[in-house]
């Protein structure tokens, strides 16, 4: 006999039991007090979210930040996605980590709940939930943050539009909130494909009422994060990505034909434990490096779906099409789509088309959950099926493996094609091994697999501990893969050292911004990184945090000009082009140096005297042993102006700056800083209109004698999604309003 409440305690457990799983690639550094650093989080969404929660924590809203080129909105809304609401608790870098962390065992709980709501098992469920958060995408968006957030709450939102489409609207207000967080992220790419995903699901093509009410719901949960999309949009329109991309930008970053073989070949481009040091596939990459680190799936993964697709449904058909439509844009160009994105307009608003896999990732974990559904309930057939497609997969990847050593000819033609041309042929055939016991290591798990399935079929083994054996070793060889792709380190390492803190600080006192030569740029750092081996990611990074590089340079609190954009959200005049950032024609960069109160110069490299004086070599033990050069700029001007009179500062907040002039004459006070809608100005309490220069700084006319100028900034139609979030949510009550029950009349017979 059951107990009482024993029914509701297992699925608790097991949703317990499938998070702590999907945790277990973080374990370890987050018990240690570690904090993420790869790539993008370091350079750009870890400081932007830090300096923002900053102000929260000092009462301030920030949605302009004056450090980087010369003034810019923030990127990243210091309210927006409710969860980073959590951060406040713990605004260190290790607190985002883990906060961030957590959306892994959340994505693979959503994923549980649909493969639910699609009625499929409990095995099955959570082995299609597992899948979706430690496949190689998903671990792959972490270092890519608001993606990795929008991927957790995707299976969410495909949940909330299938329980919308069948009525309700209680579902309905449900499935608009759901739509609104994952919008709040503002990773909308990945958004708008799981908003298709969730409509293929729930195929709205069925009844009129059903599209109704799916796009109500999408409607409705627009309206809720109209706070976020509208300053967004109007971000996004005042910028580079407004106007649109290049197809060749927008095609950057597909996926060469060749690269697909890393779905079942985890090792392809670099070892998954320490790609930081060993990565070799530059030549498939336009910038050397993936976007998406890894599309791993495994052979595993790969035979579960396919058992999937045989065994039949209702939905198997439209997650096959999805899959395959994904793949085709993730080929990008060498799908030949160049034709079509140059020809309609709104496809150029988007670039990589790697992120398309995240349909097909998304598409293949619930065929997953479909297989393993089918070999719980389907008799010996579905075993059968797993057992000829795992064994043919594991078989051809244990070939593969073995290939270099029967056929050393053919190897070394491989080797010669694949490999970086300048990498010594002994580190290709180290390399070559490294790729071959992964495939071997993925094919063995096949195998293993195959034989479980034989001995269900022979009735060896139960089904439904087949299933649970089938589920776990896929799990296992995802883990394997995807334990190193998002290493962590102390949080220490995101601290400046004591010599440039003081040289930061005096950069502070003596005012004006900094210029950084690129790091990467650099012939010392290249020369120095080749004696570096397995160490040259840390200390790279050492060197980019020790120049002050943007956006590394917002904790020391120097605004900075003319970086590099890697948002591409900058107008171009005030971002320098890879050779200006260079410093190799220092001569010509000095111009437009002065003209953004550029102050000081950081390089790696002694840089010509003239216009610049050394002050001095900062010699941190992290970059040891590259030194770190601050240079002067000679006439430089001063950040505020005014002609023949004077300028201080009272205030100077981000977004929020008062300043006091005296001016022999009424004038124009130039502030060299950059101008973008949504500033605001008040000369001694009137409201007055900045303009902007040919250089894109502001400018205020101010009357003679002495006064006060204010400048302030309010993104633009935040107030407009501000009232417009307000009405939807007044609208989200009255939908989830209790329903009143009819009175009946009592009657006197």
């Amino acid at each position: 006999m059951t107990a009482p409440g024993a029914g509701r305690r297992r699925p608790a457990l097991l949703a317990l039991l499938v998070a702590a799983v999907a945790f277990l690639p973080f374990l370890r550094g987050v018990l240690a007090g570690r904090a993420f650093y790869f790539r993008d989080l370091a350079r750009h969404f870890f400081p932007l979210r830090r300096f923002a929660l900053e102000g929260l924590r000092a009462g301030e809203l920030r949605y302009w930040n004056p450090f980087t080129h010369e003034g810019e909105p923030l990127a990243l809304p210091p309210l927006g996605y409710p969860v980073d609401a959590l951060q406040i608790l713990a605004a260190d870098e290790r607190g985002l980590s883990l906060l961030l962390a957590l959306h892994v065992p959340l994505a693979a709980l959503g994923a549980l709940g649909l493969a639910r709501r699609l009625g499929l098992g409990s095995a099955a469920s959570a082995g299609a939930g597992l899948v979706y958060a430690l496949g190689g995408f998903a671990l792959s968006t972490l270092n890519l943050y608001v993606f990795l957030q929008a991927l957790a709450w995707a299976p969410f939102l495909a949940w909330g539009l299938l329980a919308a489409a069948q009525g309700g609207r209680r579902q309905g207000a449900l499935a608009a909130v759901v739509v609104a967080v994952a919008l709040s992220t503002t990773a909308v790419e990945l958004v708008g494909q799981a908003l298709f995903l969730g409509a293929v699901l729930a195929a709205p093509w069925r009844s009129p009422a059903r599209a109704a009410r799916l796009a109500a719901a999408c409607a409705l949960g627009a309206g809720l994060a109209a706070f976020v999309l509208l300053p967004l949009g109007a971000l996004v329109g005042a910028s580079g990505r407004g106007a649109g991309f290049a197809p060749d930008v927008v095609l950057s970053h597909s996926v060469h034909p060749f690269a697909l073989l890393q779905v079942v070949v985890g090792g392809l481009f670099g070892d998954p434990a320490n790609l930081a040091a060993r990565y070799w596939g530059q030549n498939f990459w336009p910038l050397g490096f993936p976007y998406v680190l890894s599309l791993y799936l495994g052979a595993t993964v790969l035979a579960l779906a396919v058992t999937g697709v045989l065994a039949g449904g209702r939905w198997r058909l439209g997650l096959v099409a999805l899959a395959g439509v994904a793949i085709l844009v993730c080929l990008g160009r060498w799908a030949g789509l160049e034709p079509m994105v140059a020809a309609l307009a709104p496809l150029r608003h988007f670039r990589f088309p790697v992120k398309a896999f995240f349909t097909a990732h998304a598409a293949i974990a619930l065929l997953v959950g479909l297989g393993l559904d089918a070999l719980d309930g389907r008799g010996p057939r579905a075993w059968r099926r797993l057992a000829v497609v795992a064994s043919t997969l594991g078989a051809v990847l244990l070939l593969a493996a073995v290939l270099p050593r029967l056929l050393p000819g053919p190897a070394r033609a491989f080797s010669a094609a694949f490999f970086p041309p300048d990498m010594p042929w002994p580190w290709r055939e180290v390399n070559l091994g490294i790729i071959a016991r992964d495939a071997a290591m993925g094919g063995a798990v096949a195998l293993v697999v195959a034989l479980l399935a034989v001995g269900v079929g022979l009735g060896r083994v139960s089904p439904r501990l087949g299933v649970v054996a089938c589920a776990a070793l896929a799990t296992a060889d995802l883990l394997r893969h995807g334990a190193g792709l998002n290493p962590m380190v102390t949080s220490a390492f995101y601290s400046l050292s004591p010599q440039m803190s003081a040289e930061a600080e005096r950069m502070r006192a003596e005012g004006g911004r900094v210029f950084t030569c690129d790091v990467a740029q650099s012939p010392t750092y290249l020369g120095a990184r080749l004696t570096m081996g397995e160490r040259q990611e840390a200390w790279s990074f050492a060197l980019v945090r020790e120049t002050l590089t943007p956006e590394l340079h917002l904790g020391a609190r120097l605004p900075s000009a003319l970086s590099l954009d890697l948002t591409m959200l900058t107008p171009r005049q005030r971002v320098s082009s890879p050779r200006e950032a260079s410093c190799a024609d220092l001569a010509a960069l000095v111009p437009r140096l002065r003209t953004a109160a550029v102050r000081h110069v950081i390089s790696l490299d002694p840089l010509p005297e003239g216009d610049l004086a050394l002050h001095a070599i900062a010699r941190p033990s992290s970059t040891a042993p590259v030194g770190i050069r601050v240079h002067r700029l000679r006439d430089s001007p001063d950040p505020y102006e005014v002609e023949g009179g004077s300028v201080s500062a009272r205030r100077d907040r981000p977004g929020d700056v008062e300043l006091e002039v005296v001016s022999p004459r009424a004038s124009r006070l130039l502030l060299r800083a950059s101008f973008a809608p949504g500033w605001h100005a008040f000369v001694d309490g009137r409201a007055a209109s900045p303009t902007a220069t040919a250089e894109g700084h502001q400018v205020v006319a101010v009357a003679a004698g002495r006064g006060r100028v204010r400048l302030q900034y309010r993104p633009p139609l935040l107030a407009e999604g501000a009232a417009t979030s307000a009405a939807c949510a007044l609208l989200l009550l009255w939908l989830v309003r209790p329903e009143r029950r009819r009175e009946r009349g009592v009657g006197v017979s």
